[in-house]
């Protein structure tokens, strides 16, 4: 992988982790515990509830992938960006593309 490329997946992943980190700020009240308020009726809290634990997976799944990326770019660093944690073969520059963060190729997917 030339210095361009490692650039431009440099930019997309600094970008990424900025808009997962934007996303979890955003979120932190919705994520909040649902108090027992005596002006909700009981399908509106129960409805509040499922909303928040939907906040909570969603916000899971974002620490997540915010770890892949800092290790992506931990990866780009240390020259093993591109390259699958399993095999050793390059990952294609599509799935790269689509997921920068991506570890594996498709076959060790």
């Amino acid at each position: 992988m030339n210095e361009s490329e490692k650039a431009r997946f440099r930019d997309k992943l600094k970008t990424l982790l900025s808009e997962i980190e934007e996303y979890l700020e955003k979120s932190k009240d919705s994520a909040e515990a649902v108090s027992p308020d005596k002006g909700l009726g009981r399908l509106s809290r129960m409805e509040a509830m499922q909303d928040q634990q939907m906040v909570l997976e969603l916000r899971r799944r974002r620490k997540r992938r915010k770890l892949e990326v800092i290790n992506a770019l931990t990866r780009l660093e240390n020259d093993t960006f591109g390259r699958c944690i399993f095999c050793g073969g390059e990952i294609s520059q599509d799935r790269l593309d689509a997921f920068p963060e991506v570890q594996t190729c498709v076959s060790c997917a």
